[in-house]
């Protein structure tokens, strides 16, 4: 099976990160760029920098499960003072703000 490598393609072992690729291991997830050392230790590569979702780490069961919980975002309990009202005028333009 032969694979075709693009001009943006890496040229560091995607396993170690150190050195020079020198082989192509071809799984069902796509292709793996490594070293000989790696290649026949059969190590995985570290990580994968374009998942499915584009997000570096971010998988299908995180995203189900949300970060912080689940459900719709809520205001916080404190929000701060109200704003002025009416608001303040601007400041005149070539002077700083007050």
């Amino acid at each position: 099976m032969t694979t075709t490598l693009a001009p943006t393609t890496v040229t560091t072992c995607e396993a170690c990160w150190v050195n020079p690729v020198e082989g192509v291991r071809v799984t069902a997830a796509g292709a793996d760029l490594l070293c000989r050392p790696c290649a026949s230790g059969g190590y995985p590569r570290r990580v994968d920098l374009f998942p499915p979702f584009g997000i570096y780490g971010l998988t299908t069961r995180r995203i189900e499960a949300g970060r912080h919980g689940s459900g719709t975002p809520q205001t916080p309990p404190d929000q701060g003072p109200p704003l002025p009202h009416p608001p303040p005028t601007p400041s005149p333009p070539g002077t700083p703000p007050v």
